[in-house]
């Protein structure tokens, strides 16, 4: 199967089904799948397979598409760019799926099905009873063809099975290698449901075959559908793709990844302020190994490093503090002006402006993001972190800090009172011009050198009213950045209320 298809052009597939939003699983696969196909100057196919009627949406379809736009990787072909192959929705394609149902059925490889339900229930049972592999008997294999006929006239709904022909099958998978079936063990699989859909795995082929895919490159637990489709091909006379089966993406605990332990789609690693960067290194290192010690890759450097060589053949794991510590890495070594503009949007939701109040300064928010980068880890922690430098904190919460704070305890209240009133008018006689974190640090540390305190006994304490916390970035390139007049004000006010409780 290798020689035959070396010789095709590259295309590959990820065929997501819209029961849902895009899953991690989903997106790594799309990851190495897109990296295949760039490195082969090869086309990217975007197909959605929607035959589940039921379970499949429109708004599932749209945050499959969606998740994947947000990664970067963007596809040559699609339902929504068309393409030289479609339609690329697989519940456009029936009239297909049933020309080759009726092509295996005219030419003896496919045979109507009439059990029910509870036949096939009770066929099972039976099985496991006697301590045999469940799988279809064969029942309805060799009935009479005017049984069939007068049973279709009659009305009775059937399915359609795929004749297996009981030999020894092999093929060499581009991840797992040589696996080996005895396909007399795996039953006759059904390729029309009796609802007149076609079952996943055979229209899979038909569109695999149609679509000109050369590689299918996909999840592990598709391997066991691997053989049977390996007959569908050759019963239609195709020439099958070469196959590459991928470990799956786990928990720590080796549990399959569901909404009980956290996130599990892109959409909701989007919005918890994940980067797409931290995402994209992060699955690309969930099965596949650079073979160095490197960890930290762009989209464009995994095109030129990523192999399917050196992709795992076991299950791996998705490691959500690892993405957490990927996502810090990348938010510390963006460009200031690019977090601030990730960001500003964050902060606008969240009521908070990016404007002194003496009109519109872009680069503040800059200056702003600069200082707290290395405190960041999300994105979504941005409001939180940075609201301080847009709203006053309440004066009850500075004096309740105040109280319990060990530099600020180191005087009495009526000292630490007379300190803060000190301070707040040696800040007044700054220039609005002159508000910078050299002045600032001048005029501070003089005024702590004034009262004969050390620098810490003031400095906290100013930290502490104009913040509302005890930790925030330097002192003095936070003062700058919160501006003149909302420091006076923030010391104005914790004066206030400590006036008020005498």
């Amino acid at each position: 199967m290798a020689d035959s298809v070396e010789c095709r052009p590259v295309r590959v597939r990820i065929a997501p089904s819209p029961t849902g939003n895009c899953h991690v699983g989903t997106a790594r696969n799309a990851l190495y799948n897109y990296l295949f196909a760039r490195q082969g100057n090869g086309a990217f196919i975007l197909r959605i397979d929607d035959t589940d009627r039921v379970r499949s949406t429109e708004e599932s379809e749209r945050g499959v598409l969606e998740g994947l736009k947000w990664l970067g990787l963007q596809w040559d072909e699609g339902p929504d760019v068309g393409g030289p192959f479609g339609p690329y929705r697989q519940s456009e394609r029936a009239d297909l799926y049933q020309l080759s149902v009726h092509t295996l059925l005219d030419c003896g490889r496919a045979y109507r099905c009439f059990c029910t339900p509870e036949e096939l229930a009770q066929e099972r049972k039976q099985a496991l009873a006697a301590g045999q592999v469940p799988g279809y008997s064969g029942r309805c294999r060799d009935l009479a063809k005017s049984e069939v006929k007068a049973r279709v006239r009659a009305g009775q709904s059937s399915a359609v099975r795929l004749q297996i022909e009981p030999k020894r099958m092999a093929y060499v998978d581009l991840v797992q290698g040589q696996i080996e079936q005895d396909a007399s063990l795996l039953g006759d699989p059904v390729i029309r449901k009796s609802d007149g859909m076609p079952t996943y795995s055979f229209a899979t082929v038909v569109d695999e075959h149609y679509m000109e895919i050369s590689h299918v490159l996909r999840s592990a637990e598709h391997i066991n559908n691997t053989f049977p489709q390996i007959q569908m091909y050759e019963a239609l006379g195709f020439e099958p793709p070469e196959f590459g089966h991928l470990g799956l993406l786990l928990n720590p605990d080796r549990s399959k990844i569901s909404k009980r332990t956290g996130a599990v789609f892109i959409g909701e690693f989007r919005d918890q302020g994940y980067l797409v960067e931290a995402m994209i290194n992060h699955l690309a290192l969930s099965g596949w190994n650079p073979g160095t010690d490197e960890e930290i890759f762009s989209l464009d450097e995994l095109l030129a490093a990523f192999s399917l060589e050196r992709c795992g053949k076991s299950n791996a794991i998705f490691d959500r503090p690892k993405l957490l510590w990927f996502n810090g890495y990348y938010i510390r070594h963006l460009p200031p002006e690019d977090l601030a503009r990730r960001i500003e949007p964050l902060l606008a939701e969240a009521g908070l402006s990016a404007r002194q109040e003496s009109g519109e300064t872009p680069e503040r928010l800059v200056q702003i993001v600069a200082l707290e980068q290395e405190r960041l880890k999300t994105l979504a922690d941005a409001p939180e972190t940075l609201a301080f430098f847009f709203q006053d904190p309440a004066p009850e919460s500075c004096v309740s800090l105040l109280r319990t704070n060990r530099f600020a305890r180191r005087h009495s209240l009526d000292d630490l009172r007379g300190a803060l009133a000190g301070s707040c008018a040696r800040l007044l006689e700054i220039h609005a011009n002159e508000w910078t974190a050299a002045s600032l640090s001048r005029v501070l540390n003089d005024q702590a050198e004034r009262l004969g305190w050390k620098r810490a006994e003031l400095l906290m304490p100013i930290r502490i009213v104009v913040s509302g916390r005890a930790a925030t970035p330097p002192l003095f390139e936070t003062l700058e950045c919160v501006g003149k007049g909302p420091t006076v004000r923030r010391l104005q006010a914790v004066l206030a209320h400590l006036r008020d409780e005498e």
